[in-house]
């Protein structure tokens, strides 16, 4: 009875562990079980897809192999919290970067937890979830928040956030120049040739500006057809040649007339702002089709 028993009871664990196996395999999420040396010792198909590998290419490597060199301080902190998770208990939640061996990158939301080794290590089991389609559109709604539907520039949510950057780093980007572009007449060009001739003007435009300017420059439309112009380590001088070259750049034989200063160690950028929008009205009221800037 005794020696039945047992094996009735060791059939049942063996059919348990062949189901947790096959739960393992064919799980949807990634999933990733490493060893005390934090190298893998068990890999699904989900996880291989999501790090683009083979499976053999997988085991006996640690998750820092296939990460983005950026993402090596998280998962140090995330091996450091790991380490002191107690065993059974729920452990913490991290998005990493994976590359995979095209240079794409994947994201994934990882779940891990230490569990129990065969000889009582400590290992970890890591479930990784795919949410690079997460991610990126995240990142295009964003964009889209960021950016004007019709013309593809900032807008001024966008100007404001990147203002906000560039005044956190200030130091870094003196001297700071700043600008207001307006399109001259535009609105007889609309009343002559159509409003769908004027989009495209402006779309034009934008484009041909995008061309000119450098990574890092902010150019947002600021409304109907104002421009503003943020140009980190630029000066009057540079920014004044810059502006001229924008202003050949104008489609339709239109003008443009712009007002531009930088921005003064001992004052806010806000300050600045005020003065330049200023600068354009004298633009616009002294003739338009001109830079202007304060006389030196």
């Amino acid at each position: 009875m005794g020696g039945t028993g047992g094996t009735a009871a060791g059939a049942a664990g063996g059919e348990q562990a062949d189901w947790y196996r096959s739960v393992f395999e064919h799980s949807p999420v990634g999933m990733a079980l490493s060893d005390e040396h934090g190298r893998y010792v068990l890999v699904n198909d989900a996880y291989c897809t999501l790090v683009g590998r083979r499976r053999e290419d997988v085991l006996g490597h640690s998750a820092r192999d296939f990460l983005h060199p950026d993402g090596a301080k998280e998962h140090d902190e995330l091996e450091h919290v790991i380490g002191g998770t107690a065993l059974g208990a729920g452990g913490p939640r991290a998005e990493e970067r994976y590359v995979r061996p095209d240079g794409e990158i994947r994201w994934g939301w990882v779940s891990a937890a230490p569990v129990p080794g065969p000889q009582g290590q400590r290992w970890t089991m890591a479930a990784v979830q795919d949410i690079t389609l997460r991610r990126d559109t995240e990142r295009a709604l964003q964009a889209a928040a960021a950016h004007d539907a019709l013309t593809g520039a900032l807008n001024r949510r966008g100007w404001h956030d990147g203002l906000l950057e560039l005044a956190a780093t200030r130091a870094a980007v003196e001297p700071l120049t700043l600008a207001i572009l307006d399109i001259d007449h535009f609105k007889a060009y609309n009343d002559v040739r159509g409003h769908d001739a004027g989009d495209a003007l402006l779309v034009d435009f934008c484009r041909r500006a995008g061309d000119v300017l450098r990574t890092g420059d902010l150019f947002a439309r600021w409304g109907g057809d104002e421009f503003a112009l943020a140009l980190p380590r630029c000066t009057a001088e540079n920014a004044e040649g810059l502006l001229a070259r924008l202003a050949t750049l104008v489609p339709g034989g239109q003008t443009l007339s712009a007002g531009h200063d930088t921005v003064h160690a001992d004052e806010t950028i806000a300050s600045c702002w005020r003065r330049v929008d200023a600068l354009l009205f004298h633009a616009k009221r002294s003739g338009r089709d001109r830079v202007v800037r304060p006389e030196q």
